[in-house]
């Protein structure tokens, strides 16, 4: 038996060099908005995007998912996503927002103060301006481990020919 477990290691659940990160309460006072887009090659190609506000005591508050048709470059998705998440974060009076993307193209490009002149210019400038809306806020990332929650809600949105928003914790959502 000792032979065996010796050839036989352990499987772990992230991938050899990667470390696991747990999702993380936000600060007093404030709320997480976790975003994530994705895409199905089964389905053509087809992308959605999925959002989990949660307050600093793991409080689900908030949830979407949605098709994001006709969008082809992988950043773009992440943004749409995140814009969506937000409309639903200024619609329910959040005031202070912590997004929390699993994209780091997407949050430096948020981050920076200099005009983005790329096609994805201008919903990087609307999801900016969408941020002067908060009392205050921070767009910060994470590790796809840490943003399951919202990764699981785009993968239903991808599949799902319409939006939908969960304003308080669902049966089930898929």
């Amino acid at each position: 038996m000792q032979e065996w477990a010796n050839t036989h290691p352990p499987k772990t659940r992230a991938p050899a060099g990667r470390a696991m990160q747990r999702w993380v309460v936000p600060d007093e006072g404030w709320v997480k908005l976790n975003s994530d887009g994705a895409i199905s090659k089964a389905r053509g190609k087809a992308r959605g995007g999925g959002d989990v506000l949660r307050d600093n005591n793991d409080a689900f508050l908030a949830g979407a998912r949605h098709l994001l048709p006709s969008i082809v470059d992988p950043e773009a998705t992440e943004i749409l996503a995140c814009k969506r998440a937000l409309q639903v974060a200024l619609e329910t009076n959040v005031q202070r927002v912590h997004v929390e993307l699993d994209c780091l193209q997407v949050v430096q490009m948020l981050n920076r103060q200099a005009r983005n002149y790329s096609v994805l210019g201008p919903w990087i400038q609307e999801v900016n301006e969408m941020l002067q809306g908060f009392q205050e806020f921070k767009v910060s990332w994470t590790r796809c481990s840490a943003n399951v929650a919202a990764h699981k809600l785009a993968r239903v949105g991808v599949g799902d020919e319409f939006c939908m928003v969960w304003l308080k914790v669902p049966r089930t959502i898929f």
